[in-house]
């Protein structure tokens, strides 16, 4: 019967890879979710007239700033 060789700097390279990849989906999730976010915020404020806005006390060209949250009163 032979032995079996237990190669642990192969082991921890494969869980650092799979720690990595699993960080990685974890991250373009993210991004999805926020990216899909910021597209409905922008469908829902483009629904609105100028004069809306106006009451809101924003307008059309502050979109991208409220979509990056950078948005100031």
């Amino acid at each position: 019967m032979a032995s079996q060789v237990f190669d642990t700097t192969t082991n921890t390279a494969w869980a650092q890879f799979t720690g990595a990849i699993t960080e990685r989906r974890a991250r373009f999730s993210e991004w999805r979710a926020k990216r899909a976010y910021r597209a409905r915020i922008a469908r829902e404020l483009n629904t609105y007239t100028d004069r809306e806005l106006f009451d809101l006390g924003i307008q059309r060209a502050d979109f991208s700033a409220i979509l990056n949250g950078t948005y100031r009163r």
